[in-house]
């Protein structure tokens, strides 16, 4: 069955691209003030405090009141830019907006970060014109990193939340991580077979977001991973294979492999995957201990990025070993 995305994917004008990534603080702060607080203070680098603060006897200048409720003042405005240049003039006459906000944050969001001296530039002309006002410059992936630790496995629909938007930043080309992202499934009954002949199925409409490693998960572990070389799309009809390219390279080498998995998976596991099938290959499979430390297993496909868990990495070899002992909930 299709995935149900909370985020539309038909359009990347500016207006649909800001209404997504506003729809994304509006369900997170509706769901925590907190988490909200959190993501806006990363993404900024200011601090942001939501909600009021209730103390009891704080001292005043000349007083000592009872109580006291408190509601800290900031503004944060958003220019999003996709396609179309950055307008420094545009930047400066949206920074008159502001009042008299004790934090004033003008934020610009782009495909990647605008360079030190052209924020520079701009800043000092806010400056000029609306004292007080802070300028920054933050990418989609830089948003996609700081919603990526937010909550908690058993928090499923913030965390489908939350993929669901990396998911669609990654499909609308504003935060292409798909050359990190590894997809974490879980094979169960499937695993031996996924660990023999180095590849994952799933039903071919099953959608997710393009990504390029394969995390083989079963009994609480991410047990290998592997590169993804070819994604074909099969119908096996007795001894003939036919096979449509769905990503990586077009090749027969796996063939063989592919209808010896599929008789295999029904012979073993009772699974008819011979049509209506995808098929994720590889040509190596790296073995790795990737423990999920907190209860339960995982209800779905989970996405991680390889190098915001492990570093910089040259091959799936290399972060296969560095992933070894790691853990995550």
């Amino acid at each position: 069955m299709s995935k149900i995305h909370y985020f539309q994917r038909y359009s990347t004008v500016e207006n649909a691209v800001t209404n997504n990534t506003l729809q994304l603080f509006a369900r997170i702060y509706n769901y925590s003030t907190a988490q909200a607080s959190k993501l806006l203070t990363e993404i900024t680098g200011e601090p942001i405090e939501i909600g009021v603060e209730i103390n009891q006897q704080g001292r005043a200048e000349r007083s000592v009141p009872d109580g006291a409720i408190v509601q800290r003042s900031f503004k944060i405005l958003i220019e999003s830019k996709v396609d179309s240049p950055v307008n420094a003039d545009q930047l400066t006459r949206h920074a008159s907006a502001f009042g008299n906000e004790t934090t004033k944050i003008l934020l610009l969001l782009t495909r990647e970060r605008i360079g030190h001296e052209e924020t520079a530039i701009i800043s000092k002309k806010i400056a000029a014109r609306s004292a007080g006002v802070i300028f920054k410059s933050v990418s989609y992936e830089e948003i996609c990193k700081a919603i990526g630790g937010l909550f908690k496995e058993y928090e499923f629909e913030m965390q489908a939340l939350v993929d669901d938007y990396i998911e669609y930043c990654n499909d609308a080309g504003l935060s292409d991580q798909s050359k990190y992202l590894m997809r974490v499934v879980p094979c169960g009954n499937s695993i031996d077979l996924n660990k023999k002949y180095g590849m994952y199925f799933q039903p071919s409409d099953r959608g997710c977001t393009k990504h390029s490693y394969v995390g083989i998960y079963a009994g609480k572990r991410v047990q290998c991973l592997f590169a993804i070389d070819s994604v074909f799309d099969i119908h096996l009809s007795g001894n003939r294979l036919k096979k449509t390219l769905v990503q990586g390279r077009q090749t027969n080498e796996y063939d063989q492999k592919i209808a010896a998995m599929v008789r295999e998976a029904k012979r073993e596991c009772g699974y008819e995957v011979g049509t209506g099938h995808r098929f994720y290959c590889a040509n190596e499979m790296h073995h790795t201990n990737f423990v999920k430390k907190t209860f339960g297993g995982i209800m779905g496909a989970r996405l991680f990025n390889l190098k915001n868990l492990v570093g910089p990495f040259k091959d799936a070899k290399e972060a296969a070993v560095k992933l070894d002992g790691k853990q995550w909930e």
